[in-house]
């Protein structure tokens, strides 16, 4: 796979999701999206542009679909290009949250040894590049009122639901 990135697309539940990955692993996902041809757009956005085999796709799909209808799934190896360490830390730290449950903006921070930086975690789940893997959906409010979602508080209401965490 060299430098370029390869992409794929994924029929689930709620939509297609699409896969970037990168020789180091997978570099992007997108949320469900309502066809196969806005998932290859956004993967080609992101400069993938050819085809991933289902050898370097691996378990991906299966995971994908999984982590979609609310199921713990685990295998993706990511591609950290870019990634600094405080959001690095804080994506770490979401991945931990268990499926089914919901943690505050300000507790992520709090975790990640910077309590009042709730707004900058904030952005690092707005810029989150692997929803789903890393489910920034199952970050709330501080009331536990549901916030900005890049697939919309409809998708991220409904991967809570499919979790049970609604």
């Amino acid at each position: 796979m060299a430098d370029s990135l390869k992409y794929a697309t994924i029929e689930t539940d709620l939509g297609w999701v699409g896969v970037a990955l990168s020789a180091g692993g997978l570099r992007a996902v997108e949320l469900p999206l309502p066809s196969r041809i806005e998932a290859i757009e956004r993967m080609a956005e992101l400069g993938a542009h050819e085809p991933a085999s289902d050898e370097e796709l691996g378990e991906i799909p299966v995971a994908v679909r999984a982590l979609v209808a609310g199921r713990p799934a685990h295998g993706a190896l990511f591609d950290w290009t870019g990634i600094t360490p405080f959001r690095r830390a804080v994506l770490e730290e979401c991945a931990r949250i268990p499926p089914g449950e919901t943690r505050s903006y300000g507790w992520l921070a709090e975790q990640v040894g910077h309590p009042r930086a709730a707004r900058a975690v904030g952005r690092v789940m707005a810029t989150n590049p692997w929803p789903l893997f890393v489910p920034c959906h199952r970050v709330v409010g501080s009331d536990g009122s549901l916030h900005g979602y890049g697939g919309g508080l409809p998708m991220k209401d409904a991967l809570l639901r499919a979790e049970g965490a609604r």
